[in-house]
């Protein structure tokens, strides 16, 4: 045999022949490692010996200010998609409005800085044919002084103090033969009006006849008298609290008169010449329809309206669509139901302008028609509307794995962008 071949063999035995004291399985288990390890460093992309000779170039004046920019930039959207990872978004779906049968609050708080509380009464009625005068029960009323701030000497009244209160004795009252199931007891001439309303029958001589509105009445003309004396023009009335009434649409508004429901219909008794002084000069704090959620659109918070002395006090109505909303603080929480609001207004002065007046002044009957008493009402009416649909809102936030995303995105399309620019210009 040759010398060179059998020396081959013996270092080849060697080199396969683990040492004494040594493991055949540790041996097996190094040299897959290594082999392991040999594959990884085959895949590296990033090795010297595989960048491309451009990517190693000699940096120049122009690719240090080209890289400060593209640092920019990065920051700037880096910031951008934080905020926008840390913000949440409503998404609203629509659908029909299946509640039948519910309750639909309202809060309200409201100020008229030329009004008495004697003079301020919240009526409300729907189109289910309910009537409500002096919807009051869990409203307070507020009495303000000239600079609008509260008379210390005076309470928070409960409304209908003045209008219902009659002092009678805590034992049940006849409502003369007008009692209903819910309606058992008649102690004051709201109660009775409302329980002759309820029957559909003639109120008429109520208010002359009956002991608790004959009582009553006098206590308030009395009160009235006392308090228009001395609040006429110098105080005010903050109007705050909640009413419930039936989901469906209606108004509820705070007018000149004493409200009442005749022969079936709702009606305000007042003086034509009374109503050129019942200032409705208004600012509404607060008008919310359901619970309000977090971020919840109220566009009537904050409306202020002025009557302009040269044309005089006149009709406010705010024209309010209810759209029914479900909202969900994410999306496996449960639904808070509540109503949204959009509104348009109008106005109607209670007098003619002097344009219609001269108008008809060739008509010999035109001072007559200028001077004679209006059957406008005026106040302050907010007439509502439920729409057929529900909105589902769902406040969605971004999951981290987006962010993730979006953030490996902009590091990489910004280094991406700036070497394109740098091969096209050879900087």
């Amino acid at each position: 045999r040759d010398p060179r071949t059998v020396r081959n063999a013996q270092t080849r035995l060697r080199k396969r022949t683990p040492k004494a004291g040594t493991n055949l399985e540790d041996s097996d288990f190094v040299g897959g490692r290594k082999t392991l390890s040999n594959a990884v460093k085959a895949l590296d992309v990033y090795s010297n010996s595989k960048v491309a000779t451009e990517y190693c170039a000699q940096s120049t004046e122009a690719s240090r200010k080209l890289s400060l920019i593209g640092y920019t930039i990065m920051l700037a959207l880096i910031l951008s998609e934080s905020f926008s990872f840390l913000s949440v978004e409503d998404r609203d779906h629509m659908i029909v409005d299946t509640s039948l049968g519910k309750r639909l609050n309202i809060s309200l708080n409201i100020t008229f800085p030329a009004l008495s509380c004697s003079e301020v009464h919240l009526d409300a009625m729907d189109v289910a044919g309910d009537y409500h005068p002096y919807m009051e029960q869990h409203v307070k009323k507020q009495r303000l002084d000239a600079h609008g701030l509260p008379i210390a000497d005076a309470l928070i009244e409960r409304a209908n103090v003045f209008e219902v209160n009659n002092g009678s004795d805590p034992n049940c009252g006849s409502c003369f033969g007008a009692e209903t199931e819910h309606i058992k007891c008649c102690d004051t001439c709201d109660e009775l009006l409302r329980a002759y309303g309820a029957r559909g029958w003639s109120s008429t001589e109520l208010r002359t006849t009956a002991p608790q509105c004959v009582t009553a009445g006098n206590n308030i003309k009395l009160l009235n008298k006392r308090l228009t004396v001395t609040a006429k023009g110098k105080e005010g009335c903050n109007l705050a609290g909640w009413l419930e009434v039936n989901k469906v649409g209606g108004n509820f508004h705070i007018a000149l008169g004493e409200s009442t429901v005749r022969d079936g219909r709702f009606i305000h008794q007042f003086n034509p010449t009374d109503a050129p002084k019942f200032n409705v000069s208004h600012y509404i704090h607060d008008l919310k329809f359901g619970h309000a959620y977090p971020g919840m659109s109220l566009p009537l918070v904050g409306v202020s309206k002025s009557c302009d002395p040269a044309i005089g006090t006149g009709l406010f109505q705010y024209f309010v669509k209810l759209v029914p909303t479900a909202y969900k603080a994410h999306p496996n929480a449960q639904p808070v139901l509540t109503t949204r609001y959009s509104y348009t207004q109008r106005f109607r002065p209670l007098k003619l302008d002097d344009d219609r007046r001269s108008h008809d002044s060739h008509d010999h009957h035109a001072h007559a028609r200028a001077h004679a008493p209006t059957a406008l009402l005026p106040g302050v009416f907010f007439v509502y509307d439920l729409s057929a649909f529900m909105v589902e809102v769902t406040r969605h936030r971004p999951p981290l794995s987006h962010f993730i995303v979006r953030l490996c995105a902009v590091v990489g399309g910004v280094f991406t962008t700036l070497s394109a620019l740098a091969r096209l210009f050879r900087l």
